[in-house]
C-alpha cells in the first residue's frame, strides 16, 4: 500500500504544471525528491556538462571556432573556465586553451558562443595544462 501511494503521489507531482518555471532559461533535467513524508519536483535548471563537453564553439558570426574540451568547476561550485581545443586537425596539433565560462552565450543545439572570438585570438592565448600534466 505504501508503494502505491509512493507511485501515485510521484505520478501526480510529474503531471502538475511547473510554478514559477521562466521558459527562457535553459532546463538541465528534473526529479522527484521523495521521503515517506515529502515530496518534491524539482527543475534543474542550467545546461548539462555533458552536452557543454565536446560542444563547437562557435563566435557571433556563426564561425566554429574550437570545441569545448573541459569545464573547471571552482571552489565554490560554479563553473569559472571553459577549456576550449583551437586549432585541431584530427586530434593532432590541438592547443587547449582556458576562457573564462562568463563570457559565453547560450547557443544552439549544434553549441555554444563566444562572442567576439576568433580562431587566431584563441590560438593567441597561452596553453592551458593540468595540474597533473607535465608541461
Amino acid at each position: 500500500m505504501k508503494s502505491t501511494f509512493t507511485a501515485f503521489a510521484a505520478v501526480a507531482l510529474l503531471s502538475l504544471p511547473s510554478v514559477g518555471h521562466a521558459q527562457d532559461r535553459p532546463v538541465a533535467g528534473s526529479s522527484v525528491v521523495s521521503s515517506e513524508a515529502y515530496f518534491e519536483s524539482i527543475i534543474a535548471n542550467g545546461y548539462s556538462a555533458r552536452r557543454l563537453i565536446g560542444a563547437t564553439v562557435f563566435n557571433d558570426r556563426e564561425e566554429k571556432v574550437g570545441k569545448v574540451h573541459d569545464l573547471i568547476v571552482g571552489t565554490d561550485g560554479s563553473v569559472t573556465l571553459a577549456i576550449v581545443e583551437v586549432d585541431r586537425f584530427l586530434g593532432i596539433d590541438n592547443k587547449r586553451v582556458a576562457v573564462p565560462a562568463r563570457l559565453f552565450e547560450a547557443g544552439t543545439a549544434d553549441g555554444v558562443v563566444l562572442p567576439g572570438a576568433t580562431e587566431a585570438r584563441l590560438k593567441a592565448l597561452p596553453t592551458f595544462h593540468y595540474a597533473d600534466e607535465e608541461n
